[in-house]
């Protein structure tokens, strides 16, 4: 498969490739940009967990339905 099948798929789909490309830019700005402070990673860090952790809550509340 490629990422382009992935896009065109159901909306799972493309919000799974849009939450790995936005863990990645996330990772990739934590990761090249010299941080004095320490608070600024940490808060990308969690801006970026919190679509996965959403899909997470909305998917196991559509399975219980």
């Amino acid at each position: 498969m490629s990422l382009w099948s992935l896009v065109r798929r159901v909306g799972w789909a493309r919000l799974v490739v849009g939450q790995s490309a936005w863990c990645t830019l996330t990772a990739v700005v934590v990761d090249t940009v010299p941080w004095s402070e320490r608070t600024v990673p940490q808060v990308l860090f969690w801006v970026a967990l919190v679509p996965t952790l959403l899909t997470v809550w909305f998917e196991r509340a559509a399975i219980r339905s």
